[in-house]
């Protein structure tokens, strides 16, 4: 006769403890099983705690999914962080930022959904949650500004140009994802797509001279071509 596993008491967690455990353990079956799936008494028998401890942190699956969503958040601004620390410059630096945006994806889809579940999924007003978010939304616009201020961006709203990349960044993150373009959803092939798809997106935001910048580089160089000497092709050839 099989002996049923043991549970482990509720009291062996510390207070945080379990609150962890139970965001950790909800990642997991999202990713094995899907948001369907999660319940909090399904992880209550997992983590062999009473049907009722989850409710001690959280009052419903959606508020559980906000911490699970936030923590999300808070992993991709990590990811971030490293992949900003290796890039020199401004423009560097956003197209890292954008890059990093897509890999974590890849790299950690369960999370990814979680952190743009639909509204009625998860408590989209927890302060955790919007904390966390907060905190991504802002270094991305800092990076915006910060390429504005030396003229790797066009001038203008920072939020345009930011919904401008942010469109284009998860887009592609959904569609890689979702396994929509074949063989680019695994690590290697998505990196070098998302680096040629930042490239591709960063240039079509940089800055485009003014008209009087285009007039003064053209009056620059017709001056430059009528102060250099003429050669003849007799000379030319005399040279070689």
């Amino acid at each position: 006769m099989s002996r049923r596993p043991r549970r482990k008491p509720e009291e062996t967690y510390h207070h945080g403890d379990l609150r962890r455990a139970l965001v950790a353990e909800a990642l997991r079956v999202v990713e094995r099983r899907g948001l369907e799936e999660l319940s909090l008494r399904a992880l209550a028998r997992a983590l062999g705690v009473s049907p009722r401890a989850p409710y001690r942190h959280f009052a419903t699956k959606e508020d559980l999914l906000a911490a699970v969503a936030a923590e999300g958040f808070r992993m991709s601004a990590a990811f971030t962080a490293s992949r900003i620390a290796k890039a020199t410059g401004p423009a560097a630096q956003l197209q890292s930022a954008v890059e990093a945006y897509v890999l974590f994806a890849v790299d950690h889809p369960a999370a990814f959904r979680v952190m743009y579940a639909p509204y009625a999924a998860v408590r989209e007003s927890a302060p955790e949650l919007l904390a966390a978010r907060g905190e991504g939304h802002a270094v991305m616009m800092g990076l915006i500004r910060d390429c504005q201020d030396v003229g790797a961006l066009r001038a203008g709203d920072p939020m345009q140009l930011g919904l401008a990349l942010w469109s284009t960044m998860h887009g592609l993150a959904v569609l890689l994802v979702e396994g929509q373009l074949g063989r680019f959803d695994r690590p290697a092939p998505a990196a070098k797509l998302a680096t040629l798809v930042a490239r591709l997106l960063i240039e079509g935001l940089r800055r485009r001279p003014s008209r009087e910048e285009t007039s003064a580089a053209f009056v620059a160089l017709e001056g430059s071509s009528a102060a250099a000497p003429a050669t003849s092709p007799r000379a030319a050839r005399s040279r070689r």
